[in-house]
């Protein structure tokens, strides 16, 4: 006699908390986005914040840049080296201060962000559910009040200075 799975996985995503779901639910859309990044750009979901950020500035310094992609200097090294590597990048000292790193974009690394801004700006909805306009709009205002009330004042980072979210005046937005 075989007994069956005591959990159907549907049935256990039907009865999970709405925060479990979201949880996991960001987790798998991370996953398949790394998958992605990896096999069609040759990325990290890391390294494709920094050209992101870097299309947005023309150029930023390296403790900044660790700053808008919320991980300390360090942390941000291992990426910008692997970014260097694969030409995406280039690294400079700052005339100013020869003590500062300054990135910017290779062509190829431009290239690859424009594609990948386009992408991710080109509207295609994620699921069947936010095909729909007016379901994407509850989905959206939900996420945004989530962000936004358990943001723990770190929202400053992303709206640095009161700017929009999307673009500022000097081009830099959040990751």
């Amino acid at each position: 006699m075989s007994i069956g799975p005591l959990l159907r996985f549907p049935d256990a995503l039907h009865d999970a908390p709405l925060g479990r779901l979201i949880s996991i639910a960001g987790h798998v859309v991370e996953q398949y986005w790394g998958r992605y990044l990896a096999e069609h750009h040759g990325l990290t979901s890391a390294g494709m914040r920094v050209l992101i950020v870097l299309v947005r500035s023309g150029g930023i310094s390296h403790r900044e840049m660790a700053e808008l992609c919320f991980v300390r200097p360090a942390t941000l090294t291992g990426v910008v080296d692997t970014l260097e590597r694969d030409g995406f990048v280039s690294r400079r000292r700052s005339p100013e201060d020869r003590r500062s790193i300054q990135l910017t974009l290779t062509d190829k690394g431009h290239e690859h962000a424009r594609t990948i801004i386009d992408l991710i700006h080109s509207g295609q909805p994620l699921t069947s559910v936010d095909a729909d306009p007016a379901k994407r709009a509850v989905i959206r205002e939900f996420l945004t009040e989530i962000i936004t009330g358990m943001s723990d004042g770190e929202l400053r980072r992303l709206n640095r200075d009161n700017e929009s979210d999307t673009e500022s005046p000097t081009g830099r937005g959040p990751c």
